[in-house]
């Protein structure tokens, strides 16, 4: 897939300089399936310029109505990798928050990039203090315990409508989230710095006056 670790890093940072609408746009032109994660899961702290790429750590949260501790959690919380996009997902909605304040520390101090759920997110002042971006559908102050569980991690899921592998890559920005199976990926890169510059150069034409028409004929971009 790769041709080393120090190769993906590399990528990974370049990513930045991209943003979800055209990665969208390439994966469609690829005939690629969506990757897009449905439009609830959004990042917790706005912030416009937020770009922030890793590679997928998916974990999955089971729904109970019994006291379960939270040593499978604290587990998870300890085996995130360096460059990780945290993921996870609930079964079902269970009203409780699957990401919070502390989880965000341990995952930074890990060399995670971010973390993503489908549901409650808490301790919103403790996310801003450590700058660690989070996505999610809604805040919510109750603790996991009765509610839900942490049943397994690095294993496949489905979050916000689409299937997301271990190793795939996870791409968030002010728009939402979006997923590039890991296999694609180095092919995508490449069609992104493409489609990046002829997008580029279209916004540069129009904000020199010139016709949207024209230049949509010449970079196919708009």
């Amino acid at each position: 897939m790769y041709t080393h670790a120090m190769q993906l890093s590399t990528m990974l940072q370049k990513m930045e300089q991209f943003y979800t609408p055209l990665i969208s746009d390439v994966m469609d032109s690829l005939g690629l399936p969506s990757g897009v994660m449905d439009h609830s899961i959004q990042a917790i702290l706005p912030n416009p310029n937020l770009k922030v790429c890793g590679v997928a750590f998916p974990c999955r949260v089971a729904a109970t109505d019994e006291y379960v501790e939270i040593d499978k959690l604290l587990e998870m919380v300890d085996a995130i990798p360096r460059e990780a996009f945290v993921l996870v997902a609930a079964d079902q909605d269970i009203d409780a928050a699957l990401w919070g304040g502390l989880m965000s520390a341990r995952a930074k101090a890990q060399g995670a990039v971010a973390a993503a759920v489908n549901g409650g997110v808490r301790d919103v002042a403790q996310i801003a203090e450590r700058a660690f971006p989070v996505f999610g559908t809604y805040r919510c102050i109750k603790d996991i315990r009765r509610r839900g569980f942490m049943h397994s991690y690095n294993v496949p899921i489905s979050i916000g409508g689409i299937q997301v592998n271990p190793g795939d890559i996870i791409f968030g920005d002010a728009n939402g989230v979006v997923a590039i199976p890991g296999d694609h990926f180095a092919t995508l890169f490449k069609e992104l710095m493409k489609a990046f510059g002829e997008e580029e150069s279209t916004q540069q034409g129009l904000i020199e006056g010139e016709s949207a028409q024209k230049l949509f004929r010449e970079h196919g971009r708009f």
